[in-house]
C-alpha cells in the first residue's frame, strides 16, 4: 500500500535527483571540450526535471496505449 500511495512522489524525486546528477556528466564533457555532448546532456537534464514537476497529481489509470487521468475515481 505504501508504494502505491507514494509511487508518484518517489518517481518525481527520483527524476529530479537523476537530472541533477547529470550535471556531473555536463561538467565532465565541458572539461573534455565535448560541447555537443554537454549540450545534449543539458537538454536531457531539463526534460527530466520538468517532467518531475509536470507528472499529474490526479488519479491515473494506466492502459497500454493511453492512460486515463482524472481527479477522483468514481469506481472506488
Amino acid at each position: 500500500m505504501f508504494i502505491k500511495k507514494h509511487f508518484l512522489n518517489i518517481l518525481r524525486w527520483g527524476l529530479r535527483l537523476h537530472g541533477i546528477s547529470h550535471f556531473i556528466e555536463v561538467f565532465s564533457a565541458i572539461g573534455e571540450e565535448a560541447y555537443i555532448t554537454a549540450t545534449i546532456a543539458f537538454i536531457f537534464i531539463c526534460i527530466e526535471i520538468l517532467a518531475s514537476f509536470f507528472i499529474p497529481h490526479e488519479h491515473v489509470h494506466f492502459k497500454p496505449l493511453k492512460s486515463e487521468v482524472h481527479e477522483s475515481c468514481e469506481d472506488e
